[in-house]
């Protein structure tokens, strides 16, 4: 059923922004449904007309298509009813018939009418209809260079999918905006690459981003992008996470519950803390890490004493029993660190105020946008009350983190 409207509507219909194929999908079944009660004999709902209505007037349909496509679907109503109607309810056909065409006649005021109020009240966004199709994998080939043209797409113009609720500014980007589901989507597009490059350092909120592409049939595959992008950034940071930008991110995002699971032990350490004390312990040993292992250098970008580092790196080392000195025991940590991040946004946790990947707007190797340096950004702002020392075992020394026990830091 969904494939025959389609199918049959007009060129003028076709060539402009169909609807995508779930949306179209959802109609048709619940039209049908409608349309079932209304052959018994009960009331039924008109929700699913004006529904229509509405999505037609966002993606600047004429209302002769609207109306044609209502046509078309009762006759492909219609003429299944007449195959599955066996010899004993045939005398019954000529009562069906005007059923059905009564009802398409109230679908069609009743969705005219909804596409008139969305119209009068001056709510139309024929970009966000047009967007929606754009994203929909079902669109019709051929069709994406079009709905472009009409979106007011640069042509040659390099484009990204972002989810998230992003403002962009409008120096030199044509973007455009819709909501699937709870999902505020964008698509913005620029004919310098380095004018999106700058615009996606500006923004400020939570948003996942696709790679960039230039050929608007990747808009589908951009979305399923933005949306895993999205997954790889943990709910306290902010500024757009660029797909593939954090391999070791996507790795544990891709299957955060084996990731939990193999690095249970590890995890359950952090699990004994305070929220707020075990983002200050993730937000050093990350910075740490950025900054190749030298509690001083951590002590300098988090305004902290360099013995204050050491004693944070080596409470995760007492908790963990793992040490930073070990290369093995430091690469398991790292992705133990990244998956307790991302768990925050499931057990409710506060995680510590660490920005996303990024920084420089490089493009890296496989295409995606990166707002800065590879690695992760640590909230520069001033951490006060620092703790004293470890105290030294009997008999031996301190361990320092990353650095054999008699060297300096």
């Amino acid at each position: 059923m969904a494939a025959r409207p389609r199918a049959g509507s007009r060129p003028e219909c076709r060539g402009n922004a169909a609807l995508s194929h779930d949306e179209l999908v959802e109609l048709v079944s619940d039209s049908c449904a409608a349309w079932l009660d209304a052959l018994a004999e009960v009331p039924f709902s008109l929700e699913p007309a004006r529904r229509a209505g509405r999505l037609e007037a966002e993606l600047g349909i004429p209302l002769e298509s609207l109306l044609h496509a209502f046509r078309v679907a009762g006759l492909a109503f219609w003429e299944i009813i007449v195959e599955s109607a066996g010899d004993d309810v045939r005398a019954a056909l000529p009562r069906l018939s005007t059923l059905v065409w009564a009802t398409v006649d109230d679908y069609s005021v009743a969705a005219a009418d909804a596409r008139r109020r969305v119209v009068a009240g001056g709510t139309t966004h024929p970009g966000q209809g047009m967007l929606r199709a754009l994203l929909d994998p079902g669109l019709p080939p051929g069709q994406h260079t079009e709905i472009g043209r009409r979106m007011g797409l640069p042509t040659r113009a390099v484009s990204v999918v972002l989810v998230g609720d992003v403002h962009l500014d409008d120096n030199g980007i044509v973007a455009a905006s819709t909501v699937l589901g709870d999902e505020p989507i964008t698509l913005a597009a620029a004919r310098p690459p380095a004018t999106l490059e700058r615009t996606l350092r500006t923004v400020r909120s939570r948003a996942g981003a696709s790679r960039p592409f230039t050929d608007l049939a990747a808009a589908p595959a951009a979305l399923t992008q933005a949306r895993f992008a999205l997954r790889c950034s943990a709910p306290g940071e902010t500024g757009v996470h660029n797909y593939a930008s954090a391999p070791e991110r996507a790795l544990i995002a891709a299957n955060p519950e084996l990731a939990a699971d193999v690095l249970a032990d590890l995890l359950a350490a952090f699990d004994r803390l305070d929220p707020e004390d075990c983002g200050l312990l993730i937000d050093t040993a990350l910075a740490w890490y950025r900054l190749g292992g030298s509690p001083t250098a951590v002590g300098k970008h988090l305004h902290l004493h360099r013995n204050t580092v050491r004693h944070r790196l080596g409470r995760i080392e007492r908790l963990t029993g793992k040490a930073f000195a070990s290369p093995a025991d430091a690469a398991l940590l790292y992705p133990a660190l990244h998956t307790r991040l991302l768990r925050a946004h499931h057990d409710g946790s506060s995680p510590p105020s660490v920005p996303p990947p990024g920084g420089n707007g490089s493009t890296d190797s496989g295409g995606a946008l990166i707002p800065g340096p590879r690695g992760y950004r640590v909230d520069s702002r001033s951490r006060t009350g620092s703790r004293p020392p470890p105290r030294r075992p009997p008999g031996g020394a301190v361990s320092r983190p990353g650095r054999p026990a008699s060297s300096r830091g």
